[in-house]
């Protein structure tokens, strides 16, 4: 049905049409009323799951039915009466065409139109279900704000804005895909920011072509979608003190409505080891927890390919004894090791894929079956060499302790890598590889910034907070910048 998108000044007439718009959906509510003072009939949609009813009742339809309107010469005069003195609510906003007025209903707003008049006044009244406020998921502390994002936007802005009480931040909200139309909100601090990066991700996000923004990731891939790497560009948490920290070191924070995770901008490897423990916790033993993560993680990349490397082509710089254990168990066995380990690792997957997925009961006893069970029995039977169940084990173990859980996905892929560069060409295919792997991250750049920042290009200043932490004083007194060499558009072109 084709019909005229100007608000009519028919009143009938804009139902009607509002009505074949919307699908005639049993939810959407009119209520005709008449206007007593004036003689002028009026009518209030608004669709019923989606907003605040008692609102409706108490601070629409009360004043309208009750209040006693003057004449005015005009329905300008009118309207602009209504919107100042008689509807209560803290947004009122005019629609002046059709597709604005159907959005505003599906966006949880209620409609007012009068007789003879070719505009609503469209009013806040939206009340969405949502979860309340709980522990985050993503990223746990044993010490430290113990609160969550949810899925609601508003929420998660004003627990960053609980947090920061700044009058230089700045936050802006556009709606974005054709057929979902999610809000999403960028939040930074104005003094601070980059500018260069700021007008970037606006420019980006202007010409987002998508029919649906159901996630953050969405934004994501359409911010760095000029990447090819598997390294993730972009910080994802669902920690409020995580996305004020990073707000006020410059970065700017992205949130989605309908997802409880919030994007940070520009990001560097460095930030996907930390955790808000290592600012909570003060620094005691001779340790260094975030220096030991970045060593763990990248060991746990090395191990199974460096045990393939010994198997296939190094054996002889095994000690003796080990040697003679290893080569004990391989001869038990009818697959290669290089085999042995890759079928291992996806087995591995399988078993965090499945126990992610099922019920938390059952991922109990799924993930305690295939742990233990399957693995003692592939060693009885003679399946696999326990040292190469060991390797893949520990490999899996070192990998966890990334905080980051977008960290652990190109983990899998590189440690495959190795494997074929061990299998295929022994130590000498790992080192190759190796300088692959290092020339990629130092080439990657998240909106101008070096991936590698601030070891590669290497700035002095900046290493206070990056693997070796200074004193909370050194760190959060001191100005915050970062390195930025080229501008995002000569980043896409490289």
């Amino acid at each position: 049905m084709k019909v005229n998108n100007e608000v009519s000044n028919v009143l009938h007439y804009n139902i009607q049409t509002l009505t074949a718009l919307l699908g005639k959906s049993s939810d959407l509510q009119v209520r005709e009323i008449t206007l007593t003072s004036i003689k002028k009939k009026a009518a209030v949609l608004f669709f019923d799951e989606i907003v605040d009813t008692h609102s409706v009742q108490r601070y629409v339809l009360e004043p309208l039915l009750t209040y006693n309107l003057p004449h005015f010469k005009t329905d300008e005069e009118l309207l602009a009466f209504m919107e100042s003195s008689v509807i209560q609510s803290k947004t009122i906003t005019r629609v002046k065409d059709m597709t604005h007025a159907s959005s505003e209903l599906l966006a949880g707003k209620t409609l007012f139109i009068v007789e003879g008049i070719n505009a609503f006044l469209s009013t806040d009244t939206t009340k969405w279900n949502a979860r309340s406020i709980e522990s985050p998921k993503g990223q746990r502390v044993a010490k430290g704000p113990d609160v969550g994002f949810s899925e609601n936007r508003s929420t998660n802005i004003s627990l960053v804005r609980k947090i920061i009480k700044n009058p230089n931040i700045r936050v802006t909200t556009t709606q974005y895909g054709t057929k979902t139309r999610t809000d999403v909100s960028v939040m930074y601090i104005e003094n601070i920011v980059d500018k260069q990066i700021l007008q970037s991700i606006y420019e980006r996000l202007d010409n987002l072509q998508l029919d649906a923004v159901l996630e953050a990731n969405y934004i994501e891939m359409v911010l760095t979608k000029e990447s090819k790497s598997f390294f993730p560009l972009m910080l994802n948490t669902d920690r409020p003190d995580v996305v004020a920290g990073e707000i006020l070191e410059g970065k700017i924070a992205i949130f989605v409505d309908g997802t409880p995770y919030v994007l940070i901008a520009p990001a560097v490897l460095v930030q996907f080891f930390q955790t808000p423990e290592d600012y909570y916790i003060g620094k005691t033993g001779l340790i260094n927890q975030r220096l030991l993560r970045c060593i763990l993680y990248f060991v746990a990349l090395y191990i199974p390919g460096v045990y393939v490397a010994f198997m296939t082509y190094h054996a002889n710089f095994l000690p003796v004894k080990l040697l003679v254990g290893f080569v004990s168990q391989r001869e038990l066995v009818p697959f290669p090791t290089a085999f042995q380990v890759t079928v291992l690792i996806i087995i591995v997957m399988a078993i965090n894929e499945s126990s992610t997925r099922l019920q938390q009961n059952i991922s109990i006893t799924v993930s305690i079956f295939a742990g233990i069970v399957l693995g003692e029995s592939a060693i009885e039977s003679q399946l696999v060499e326990p040292a190469s169940l060991v390797v893949v084990c520990v490999t899996y173990i070192l990998v966890s302790v990334v905080p980051i859980y977008a960290m652990r996905t190109p983990a899998a892929t590189i440690t495959l890598v190795f494997i074929s560069a061990g299998a295929t060409l022994g130590f000498y295919g790992i080192a190759l590889m190796s300088l692959v792997l290092l020339l990629h991250l130092n080439s990657l750049r998240s909106f101008g910034v070096p991936y590698l920042s601030p070891f590669a290009p290497f700035v002095p200043h900046d290493l206070k907070d990056s693997a070796i932490q200074l004193s909370q004083e050194e760190m959060t007194n001191d100005e915050s910048r970062y390195t930025k060499e080229e501008t995002m558009e000569e980043t896409d072109e490289a």
